[in-house]
């Protein structure tokens, strides 16, 4: 067997049932795994890789040392020797400063395991405090004081008779002035957000959750994570589409947009002839069937995110309303909930609806044109008609994130974005605690 895939197996056994102890949602086997990825990113060779899967195992698992040595050899034993603390008897400090001496004399391939597990234990030290919104040390052994001299004591160990240039060593140097000197890329902070801090401050949390995403995606093959966008007319739906895009898309991940299915060209040239001669209820039930067809194709495609302008639940609100006019009978209306309900919650993971007025959308519309004309459809009886249909409707659905957009849009979009992190990070976790 490969060694590297014989050490997550054992790692994977031995660290079963344990949670980290910063986070009690996450499987403790997250950190060993994110350890052995950093260290083959820095071109390390397989028994270090290895070591950095299994160098948890004797501090916080039955397994010896010994254990170690008969299953993988002397060499990867070492390794993980080289990152393991002497005797828990020893007080915190105690153990430290033995730490901090012995890596000093240490070569660069066991160094390589012990920074690579202090860049993971930062990162997530770091996104830790941006989802409490403090400086929370309870989760560890000492305060923020004790921990700022211990992984600046450890930096200076490791770079002791190295290149201090090396990528993994300015990454663990980097998130030291990070965490505990509180460093931010000063022209964007300082410059770009001046007057602006506490604006800066959201983006920035957004940004950090959304890094603790990019390396929960790593970890499992997680299943389309599907989004899909609804809402009263003229509250900025296509702005927060295009920033949630944006913001996904820089950071690694496979997005796809699905425009609304009504408005789009298909379905002007092909299936609206089909369709304009038939009783509105056929009509309204029929569509739904492409809305769907169009979005199973697309999950089908190696996405990581699909994103979809008006789907399967505008659907239903379209339904509801017409149900609401006589326009289709109980029955019709009852079996179209029992089919599309739970196929909502079966294919979209959350629902964004934004929300305005009737008076609102239309001042808007008038005052983002020109033209004083009457609109087809954006008047206060079809406004107020949809709004009713839509409030009825996300009482059905868990996963709907109601927005009522009588704030800015950058406002919106925070919120948004929000929602969505946390469903995804729920998500990312069901799938790994069942896995670990």
């Amino acid at each position: 067997m490969d060694i590297e895939k014989k050490a997550y197996e054992f790692a994977a056994k031995a660290h079963k049932g344990q949670k980290r102890k910063s986070d009690k949602l996450k499987p403790f086997i997250l950190h060993p795994i994110e350890v052995s990825l950093l260290i083959k990113e820095y071109g390390f060779d397989s028994n270090v890789v290895s070591a950095g899967l299994l160098h948890d195992v004797v501090e916080d698992t039955k397994y010896k040392i010994e254990d170690i040595e008969k299953e993988f050899g002397s060499d990867i034993a070492s390794l993980v020797m080289g990152d393991s603390e002497p005797d828990k008897s020893l007080s915190w400090e105690e153990r430290k400063k033995h730490t901090i001496k012995t890596i000093k004399k240490l070569d660069l391939r066991h160094k390589a395991v012990v920074c690579c597990d202090k860049i993971s234990n930062l990162s997530d030290m770091q996104i830790l405090f941006e989802e409490k919104g403090e400086y929370d040390f309870s989760a560890f052994k000492r305060g923020f004081d004790d921990q700022k001299w211990y992984y600046e004591s450890i930096y200076k160990s490791l770079i002791f008779g190295e290149d201090k240039n090396l990528e993994m060593f300015k990454r663990l140097n980097s998130l030291i002035r990070q965490v505990f000197y509180f460093e931010d890329d000063k022209f964007i902070k300082d410059k770009i957000f001046e007057g602006e801090e506490e604006y800066y401050k959201k983006l920035r949390n957004l940004n950090i959750r959304r890094k603790e995403l990019e390396k929960l995606k790593k970890y499992t093959k997680m299943n389309t994570f599907v989004i899909e966008f609804t809402g009263t007319p003229r509250t900025g739906k296509t702005t927060l589409i295009n920033n949630l895009y944006d913001f996904f898309k820089k950071g690694g991940f496979k997005v796809e947009v699905i425009e609304e299915f009504t408005t789009s060209k298909r379905y002007k040239k092909e299936i609206y002839p089909l369709l304009k001669d038939k009783y509105k209820n056929i009509v309204n039930t029929e569509i739904p069937k492409y809305v769907r067809k169009e979005l199973e194709d697309n999950l089908e495609k190696d996405f990581d995110i699909i994103i979809v302008d008006r789907c399967l639940f505008d659907r239903l609100i379209w339904v509801d309303r017409l149900y609401l006019k006589n326009g289709m009978s109980e029955e019709e209306y009852t079996n179209y909930k029992k089919e599309y309900i739970p196929l909502i919650e079966d294919k979209i993971d959350i629902i964004i609806g934004t929300y305005c007025d009737s008076v609102t959308a239309l001042k808007r519309d008038y005052f983002a044109n020109l033209s004083l004309d009457e609109r087809h459809f954006l008047n206060k009886t079809n406004v107020d008609e949809y709004n009713k249909s839509f409030k009825r409707m996300k009482k059905l659905n868990k996963n709907i994130c109601f927005i009522d957009t009588d704030c800015s849009m950058r406002e919106v979009s925070i919120k948004a974005c929000d929602s969505i992190l946390s469903k995804m990070r729920e998500k990312y976790l069901e799938i790994l605690n069942k896995k670990f």
